[in-house]
């Protein structure tokens, strides 16, 4: 009997879905029961029901002119991001990384400025002495880090510009580090276009990092950052996919729980 239950709820959760999808694609369009019937694929008179039962919910709205998404859908969000705790996520997250990474996972966040924040860190047999560059709740200039550039390159550009308005020169940590502007602007273009960031020996001599952003809606900038590093020394190309391959699946398993 629950089995033939689950079987009748899953169409109707399943266009239910389809039908929030369709609102919030075009948001401020007000869709007649005739175009959610066409677009859905479903006879007018499920639509009806269907809507019928989500305007109960408050999911959606109804006016005049047709269906739109409805304010309980705003307390839900707000909800959600309550109930985000994204150091205990990025644990959960780094708890199936292999020991013999030999590489540090970190997390970090932009902060109003031009700085990533260090949130946590899960060492895999790293062997790495970052000192208090690295310690949790330490800021480093963002144009120096992989972690940072990651972050920077997943902001608005027009948020990126404010940050950067009256800068001439960027702060530096090793001889490596990036410090004009128009340089950054073009190493976050290429971050872009590749997905990912590098340290090259930015933050300290010896010592590389790939990174990633991850879109999250639990922070008002909308961003964190995961970066594997490592000890530069003796670093395989093989070593090199590895961890980026470690960071793929860190981010892939953040980004789903988040």
């Amino acid at each position: 009997m629950e089995t033939n239950k689950r079987r009748i709820l899953a169409p109707a959760v399943e266009r239910s879905i389809r039908l929030l999808a369709l609102l919030e694609a075009t948001p401020q369009h007000r869709f007649s029961l005739t175009e959610i019937s066409r677009a859905l694929d479903i006879p007018k008179s499920t639509a009806l029901n269907l809507c019928s039962e989500l305007l109960e919910g408050q999911l959606i709205r109804r006016s005049s002119d047709g269906y739109q998404l409805g304010r309980r859908l705003v307390q839900l969000g707000s909800a959600y991001v309550s109930s985000v705790d994204l150091v205990r996520e990025f644990y959960n997250a780094c708890q199936f990384m292999p020991p013999e990474l030999n590489a540090m996972v970190q997390l970090a966040v932009l902060d109003e400025e031009l700085n990533a924040v260090y949130l946590a860190r899960q060492d895999c047999n790293s062997g790495l002495r970052l000192g208090l560059r690295a310690e949790i709740g330490r800021r480093v200039p963002a144009n120096c880090t992989g972690i940072g550039k990651a972050l920077l390159a997943a902001l608005p550009s027009h948020e990126l510009e404010k940050r950067l308005t009256g800068i001439r020169t960027l702060p530096t940590l090793t001889e490596r580090s990036i410090s004009n502007p128009d340089q950054l602007r073009d190493r976050l273009h290429q971050i872009r276009r590749d997905r990912f960031a590098i340290d090259d020996e930015e933050v300290l001599p010896g010592v590389s990092c790939v990174a990633m952003a991850v879109q999250t809606a639990s922070r008002e900038d909308g961003v964190i950052a995961i970066s594997v590093t490592a000890q530069k020394e003796g670093q395989s190309q093989e070593r090199i996919e590895e961890h980026k391959n470690a960071l793929f699946q860190v981010v892939e398993r953040l980004a789903q729980q988040i």
